[in-house]
């Protein structure tokens, strides 16, 4: 008995990159070359979302059918909505329409947050197009590090960085608020969404801030979203459900950065850590990405994880949180309710439907 249910939607990805075999600026995997690329970015007084000079234009005999291709195995896993976090050149959203044209439709639909550096290079190009298959959505910025390579912008001094007089290693602020709320206010003038990576306390405060600054009591309406938004705390929360500002949350981080965070975070700022729990209960709106390539892409995955790591969400809070009805449908060959938790990756997407 197969299940048709809503499609799975990507709100944090770079996809795009991955299958233009574009290269990142250093090797995701070791946190010591993270940590020395943050501060080589901080010290330029450049964030990750401005720099440009490491990344060539992708170069391929057909690029539009090389990510036509990439986006019909990403449809093999269900989904029918990505959304590329940073993109930093527009002949990947050239190719997309040239492919989109020759097909009149693409196996997925892509929306895209272009990167800050190339928004304001050619801010002329950031208008949406109104087409169901491929859009420009908005601006991504870049507030702060990451956890793992202690580079996201703490208030207390890392539990395993602190010295002898109570001071230490706080992380890196790419962004203050008052330079992300003058960066990101043209943007938000032609109604834009503004996305912000902030991973760190310190960092999803000035990034509310910044918002409160942009957009005062229009702040739910306009809906702007901080991406990841792990290091939380009560009155962050608060904050967060009283402005109305989106969270953009990845399923499998609390997972792989269980060790780390144990290691980086007492035990009274852990209790805060990854509670997504915490910010739906709040009322804060809450949409998922994989952070692909970071984490897996396929959101099989992503719902085993939010329902077996804590504070592991019941099943159909977790599929709400992934999917969207309005962007397409998925058919399952079994139903998610009627399987084990651990085995959930292993159902198969038997048909992608996007919604044209």
């Amino acid at each position: 008995m197969t299940w048709t249910g809503p499609g799975f939607v990507d709100h944090h990805t770079h996809f795009l990159r991955v299958a233009a075999g574009e290269l990142g600026p250093c090797d995701v995997a070791d946190p010591e070359a993270v940590h020395r690329y943050h501060h080589r970015m901080v010290d330029r007084w450049s964030t990750p979302m401005d720099d440009d000079d490491r990344r060539p234009r992708p170069d391929h005999q057909d690029f539009p059918a090389v990510l036509e291709r990439a986006l019909l195995d990403a449809a093999g896993l269900g989904l029918v909505e990505i959304t590329e976090a940073g993109m930093f050149d527009w002949a990947y959203f050239d190719a997309l329409q040239v492919a989109r044209d020759r097909a009149e439709k693409l196996p997925c639909r892509v929306r895209v947050l272009v990167a800050s550096g190339l928004a304001e290079r050619d801010p002329r190009r950031m208008v949406r197009t109104g087409d169901t298959w491929v859009d420009v959505i908005g601006v991504k910025f870049y507030a702060d590090g990451w956890l793992g390579p202690r580079t996201c912008a703490v208030t207390e001094p890392f539990l395993d960085r602190r010295d002898p007089t109570g001071g230490g290693d706080t992380g890196v602020l790419f962004l203050d608020a008052d330079t992300l709320a003058r960066r990101a206010d043209p943007f938000a003038e032609k109604g834009l969404t503004i996305a912000t990576h902030a991973i760190g306390d310190r960092a999803i405060d000035q990034v509310l801030t910044a918002y409160e600054k942009i957009y005062g009591a229009d702040c739910a309406e306009a809906a702007p979203r901080i991406e990841h938004a792990q290091l939380l705390s009560p009155s962050i929360i608060q904050r967060m459900a009283a402005l109305g500002v989106v969270a953009c949350i990845q399923p499998s981080f609390g997972y792989s950065d269980r060790d780390t965070a144990r290691v980086a975070l007492e035990d009274r700022r852990l209790e805060y850590a990854y509670r997504w729990d915490l910010l739906l209960d709040a009322g804060v709106p809450v949409i998922t990405g994989s952070d692909y390539p970071i984490e897996v892409l396929s959101p099989l995955v992503g719902l085993q994880r939010l329902m077996t790591v804590e504070p592991q969400l019941d099943l159909d809070t977790s599929l709400r949180l992934l999917t969207d009805a309005s962007a397409g449908t998925v058919e399952l060959n079994d139903d998610p309710h009627n399987v084990e938790r651990d085995e959930l990756p292993e159902l198969t997407v038997i048909e992608t439907r996007p919604a044209s």
